[in-house]
């Protein structure tokens, strides 16, 4: 696999006037899609925190527009009776389970970008710890996953709705503010990110702070760097390109801020897939009565041309 290294980013940062009467948002994210690389190398060359802060505002606003109005959820029911119940009392709840990213079926999930200890251990605070700054940067964050692929989508059904027998959910991301600002569209890639340069500027950085302050006799240091906060928080929406059938967005937030882990997500609608249980179908249409949402069920027509689901409306 070939390796990207962050300083090698360099982007023409010339920006074109838009005509904001004629714009057409739609086409407007197919002809620029979300580029963290970009907006990284715009977050790198920052050297305050207050212009790092406001940078990072602008590209959250940014990816902010790539959010389509609705987003959909799969899950799965399977033989596991506690777990289902779980799930469905989630979505009773109007909130969705944030998971750890090490439980995400991807072995590279959040990790499209590394850096190479070997390279920091000549770093006199890194000597014992062998150059390593930071473990695993996935421990820091919760997450799940959602996609702009449809209840037709036939391979979302069977890898994440357990062959057709869980459920999906769509999202109204306008009716869920704290959903929709949690959440970044991913970034497809074909190979992984180096940021061996700027995670040793960092060190570098805080070990020199941390001499200078001990020397001084201060007893706490504050860095006030934040570009190793919200770097991450961009590189979390990598993904390698083998998944990108998938068209994902991703929501994250730290793994211990308030309510984790779960988040508030009010339903829109809820599709039963066709293989989904008599007694599983009736607890989702149960809470489709309660929460006064529509519930569908797919299934496939015999004498259709078309390869494609169904959903029928039963609630």
């Amino acid at each position: 696999m070939n390796v990207l290294k962050i300083e090698d980013l360099h982007y023409d940062l010339t920006i074109s006037p838009i005509d904001e009467s004629e714009w057409d948002l739609e086409q407007w994210r197919k002809d620029y899609p979300m580029d963290y690389l970009k907006s990284i190398y715009i977050l790198n060359m920052a050297d305050h925190p207050l212009v790092q802060s406001e940078v990072f505002k602008a590209i959250w606003r940014v990816a902010q527009k790539h959010i389509p109005d609705v987003l959909f959820k799969y899950y799965s029911l399977t033989d596991d009776k506690k777990l289902n119940k779980k799930k469905l009392q989630t979505l009773a709840d109007s909130k969705i389970f944030m998971s750890s990213i090490n439980d995400f079926n991807d072995p590279y999930d959040s990790k499209c970008f590394f850096y190479d200890p070997e390279k920091l251990a000549d770093i006199e605070r890194l000597k014992p710890h062998n150059g390593k700054l930071i473990g695993d940067f996935t421990s820091l964050i919760k997450g799940t996953a959602l996609t702009s692929n449809d209840v037709q989508s036939m391979p979302m059904w069977a890898h994440y709705s357990n062959n057709h027998a869980g459920f999906c959910v769509s999202y109204d991301m306008n009716e869920n503010p704290q959903l929709k600002g949690c959440t970044f569209p991913v970034q497809y890639i074909s190979e992984r990110l180096d940021i061996t340069s700027l995670v040793r500027k960092q060190a570098e950085q805080i070990c020199a702070t941390l001499d200078k302050n001990i020397a001084k006799g201060q007893k706490q240091t504050v860095i006030d760097d934040l570009t190793m906060i919200f770097v991450p928080q961009l590189l979390y929406n990598l993904k390698l390109d083998q998944w990108s059938y998938e068209n994902e967005f991703r929501c994250s937030t730290a793994s211990n801020a308030k309510g984790m882990p779960y988040i508030e997500a009010i339903p829109k609608e809820i599709c039963i897939g066709k293989n989904c249980s008599e007694s599983n179908k009736a607890q989702l249409i149960r809470i489709g009565r309660t929460l006064n949402i529509p519930v569908y069920q797919t299934g496939t027509e015999e004498c259709s041309e078309k390869c494609e689901l169904k959903a029928q409306r039963i609630l």
